[in-house]
């Protein structure tokens, strides 16, 4: 698949790559986007000012629809359309995930 990605540290660094598709895991699915936009954590990043750690993938706002399902996902199939909604390791119980704010928790 074809992705920008930040390859190194420092200001710029950005190719457009091929890159593998990943293979999911059993509670996971595979997402073919549709659509993307590139988001201000997306430009800190490209100026180095946002932790990251390359090589990364840039534009976690993104439309697209459900490829592969994985065996122990319930309540979604292949064919769904989705949108992102990407907090690395967001709690879901605290007082920002319940008032849909996981950006800050």
């Amino acid at each position: 698949m074809r992705a920008l990605v930040k390859t190194a540290s420092g200001p710029g660094n950005l190719e457009l790559r091929d890159v593998p598709v990943p293979q999911i895991g059993s509670d996971e699915v595979l997402i073919r986007v549709r659509a993307c936009g590139i988001c201000g954590s997306d430009l800190k990043i490209q100026d180095d000012q946002h932790p990251y750690t390359p090589p990364v993938v840039i534009g976690h706002e993104f439309a697209g629809e459900i490829v592969e399902v994985g065996g122990t996902v319930s309540g979604w199939n292949a064919g769904d359309r989705v949108v992102s909604e990407q907090h690395v390791k967001a709690c879901g119980r605290c007082r920002q995930c319940l008032t849909g704010n996981a950006f800050a928790c």
